[in-house]
């Protein structure tokens, strides 16, 4: 079996386009990113047991396993956007990939929260409005705090391996996003890869009886599929519901009052983090 590895790995953080960013690098010839989109191998063995329901790779045979189709040629990555949210990640990465590239993009924190929350109201996980979330100690704001999550990687690995990308320079430019990625880790910049596939949009349910009808296990839509399964083929069933799963969700805008109580909460971080990552956020803070 091949001992190939990461050149490079991007930590985080969750809701930063690194969906899209992964089917991005997929078409460039000289890379070959890992199949599996967070394989979260590099987390303490606690923290991987509490993962296991969603396909955490355990043994490093499994883990070398997703290279082993890497010609010699191409750079190899992977994406795990927990990794920045578990301190301990950064030494366990360093001890066994010293020389690998680390690579963190990062959105403004109160965006990225509201659009954590939304994604898991969607999933059907999270009952509670937004306001009642707006807490440090829950996960949604939790992981917004970059200086506190990135400045272990900053203590184990050399500042020349470590880069800082934003989720709005991927928004406004991605083609120059895309050219400094590529230049960091080594592969031809003007590789223009086809973007029209976008990652997963936010939003939330119009009606949340409709959407819990279409998305959850229930007696109703048991009963539609067994119908529809006599009449249309699997695509198209799954097309139909696609269709009006999307219809069913509408952009909703983070409210400024709730913006303003995130911004109070990040402002000591964000203001930290400007001297890590050596760019000026004052328009987080606004």
């Amino acid at each position: 079996m091949s001992k190939k590895l990461p050149n490079f790995i991007i930590i985080g953080a969750g809701k930063c386009g690194t969906t899209s960013l992964h089917n991005y690098l997929d078409q460039h010839p000289e890379i070959y990113i890992s199949p599996v989109k967070e394989t979260n191998f590099f987390l303490n063995e606690n923290i991987k047991q509490k993962l296991k329901p969603w396909g955490v790779i355990e043994t490093l045979e499994e883990y070398y396993s997703l290279f082993e189709s890497a010609s010699a040629s191409q750079i190899l990555g992977e994406i795990s956007t927990n990794y920045y949210a578990y301190s301990d990640s950064a030494q366990l990465i360093f001890n066994a990939l010293p020389n690998v590239k680390i690579i963190a993009i990062l959105r403004n924190p109160a965006d990225r929260a509201f659009s954590s929350y939304q994604m898991f109201v969607r999933y059907g996980t999270e009952k509670r409005t937004f306001e009642e979330v707006m807490s440090p100690e829950i996960k949604y704001v939790k992981r917004g705090f970059y200086y506190s999550e990135l400045l272990p990687f900053y203590q184990v690995f050399p500042t020349e391996n470590i880069k800082i990308l934003f989720f709005d320079d991927l928004v406004k430019n991605p083609n120059f996003f895309l050219q400094d990625f590529f230049l960091f880790i080594g592969v031809d910049p003007n590789f223009a890869p086809d973007m029209s596939k976008k990652g997963r949009e936010g939003g939330l349910p119009k009606n949340y009886i409709l959407h819990q009808l279409l998305t959850q296990d229930n007696p109703i839509r048991m009963f539609a599929r067994n119908i529809l399964r006599k009449l249309l083929p699997l695509e198209k069933r799954q097309n139909i519901r696609n269709s009006l799963v999307k219809n069913n969700i509408e952009k909703v805008k983070l409210s400024p009052e709730n913006r303003e109580k995130l911004i109070n909460i990040y402002r000591q971080d964000i203001l930290k983090l400007q001297d890590l990552v050596n760019r000026d956020l004052s328009n987080w803070l606004k």
